[in-house]
């Protein structure tokens, strides 16, 4: 998970309550998984998660159905996960970013051919031409300053690199995010657990955010998150977060969703049994 979930170290409670009324789909059973494709209830979750410094949520991916998605999405050519992939080179390794793409009912259905990404913990929205993706990523994705020592070459005048932050604004269209996200790994062709579970799990968390009045709480689908093992795989992206970090939760079923719900996006609190991130007391 992000960094900033550090700062929050007595935000945990240790177990998920209990759901406290059946919406339809509450008790429904974990659907049957090839036998090699089971889910792992031995391990530990905390710490199974990836911890980057920035995340960002491309939403102009061209896909309007995760079935349809290709296992390695970051691939297809011409898209911005791809184009940001082959920047990776330019990233600070003491800066890692996480880039996935989200399926969310209204925000997918641009009015423009302009990429758009959500951008965590800078809690905005983005839009730029693709051929800017350079530019964004001198833009958002370094840190302001940083010198990184590379392996010493003979043949070179210098084995300092010294990175930093460009200003590129004139080149994009900011505006805050004003809803908050439940991201549930959807990614049918790269792992058949998630894609049997994220139906029930968005379901189920609809219909509860529904009950308990929860507005500006939007669910979607996210790609690959790492860790089909620990499916069903759910993220809770704020809108804000300095008040709340991005948490990462794994082995979520529909009985947990109400637990979800009131302990972390009502209460702000992370429960421990379920969290993927580094735990710190």
């Amino acid at each position: 998970m992000l960094r900033i979930a550090r700062r929050f170290t007595s935000r945990y409670v240790d177990t998920c309550p209990p759901p406290a009324y059946d919406t339809g789909c509450t008790h429904c059973g974990i659907p049957e998984f090839p036998p090699d494709k089971q889910i792992d209830f031995e391990r530990n979750l905390n710490g199974t998660g990836s911890d980057p410094w920035k995340h960002l949520l491309v939403f102009s991916h061209g896909y309007d159905d995760f079935s349809k998605m290709p296992a390695k999405v970051e691939l297809t050519a011409g898209s911005v996960a791809s184009e940001l992939t082959s920047l990776k080179r330019m990233l600070s390794p003491n800066h890692p970013v996480s880039v996935t793409n989200a399926l969310v009912k209204g925000i997918n259905n641009r009015p423009n051919d302009k990429e758009l990404i959500y951008l965590y913990p800078d809690n905005k929205i983005v839009e730029f031409d693709i051929k800017h993706a350079k530019s964004f990523v001198e833009h958002y994705l370094l840190p302001e300053k940083e010198e990184m020592t590379e392996v010493f070459n003979p043949f070179s005048q210098s084995t300092a690199n010294v990175m930093g932050k460009q200003d590129h604004s004139s080149l994009f269209t900011e505006k805050p995010i004003e809803s908050d996200l439940v991201l549930i790994c959807g990614h049918a062709q790269r792992d058949i657990r998630c894609g049997l579970l994220a139906p029930l799990l968005q379901k189920e968390f609809e219909r509860v955010l529904e009950r308990e009045g929860l507005s500006h709480v939007v669910t979607g689908l996210i790609s690959h998150v790492g860790g089909h093992a620990y499916a069903g795989n759910v993220l809770y992206f704020p809108r804000d977060c300095s008040k709340m970090p991005i948490v990462f939760y794994g082995r979520v079923f529909p009985e947990q969703v109400q637990g979800i719900v009131n302990t972390t996006i009502k209460q702000g609190k992370i429960i421990k049994e379920l969290y993927r991130g580094d735990v710190h007391e």
